[in-house]
């Protein structure tokens, strides 16, 4: 008898708890590309934890990823010659062009240039606030299509 009021207890008690949302889990690992202190052109930030979780996530991750796109959270990479941190954001966009196959033009008309007086692209992007919004918008229109027609 004890051990089917036992088994009845576990039964109710697996049944009915849900797992958490991933949203905050999701928001950490993004959240920790601050933490990035390297980024290499071609191999992007491969090796650091944040990056490879986040990289590795799968789709679920795309919708964190975006909203990072105004962070201007500083990551730890720097740049002697321009003197400059790239930010959250930076990370994020090139990580979003990866995960989604596009390229930066793709995204000249909200406003966004990558130069080339630098070999590496992190250090290169010009964008302000207002065209980090559009992009934004654009990247989740992006999403909502893809979900819509798979």
């Amino acid at each position: 008898m004890r051990t089917l009021l036992a088994s009845l207890t576990a039964l109710a008690f697996w049944t009915g708890c849900q797992e958490p949302p991933r949203t905050g889990q999701m928001d950490d690992l993004v959240s920790g590309l601050a933490h990035l202190h390297e980024w290499d052109s071609a191999m992007q930030g491969k090796g650091h934890y944040a990056y490879d979780a986040v990289m590795g996530y799968g789709p679920d991750i795309l919708p964190v990823l975006i909203a990072h796109l105004t962070d201007e959270t500083p990551t730890a990479i720097y740049e002697k010659v321009s003197q400059r941190n790239p930010s959250v954001a930076d990370a994020s966009f090139l990580m979003l062009l990866q995960l989604t196959k596009h390229r930066w033009q793709d995204f000249s008309k909200e406003g966004v240039f990558v130069s080339t007086v630098f070999p590496n692209p992190i250090f290169c992007i010009k964008w302000d606030r207002e065209t980090k919004f559009k992009v934004q918008a654009r990247f989740m229109s992006l999403l909502e299509e893809q979900k819509q027609n798979p």
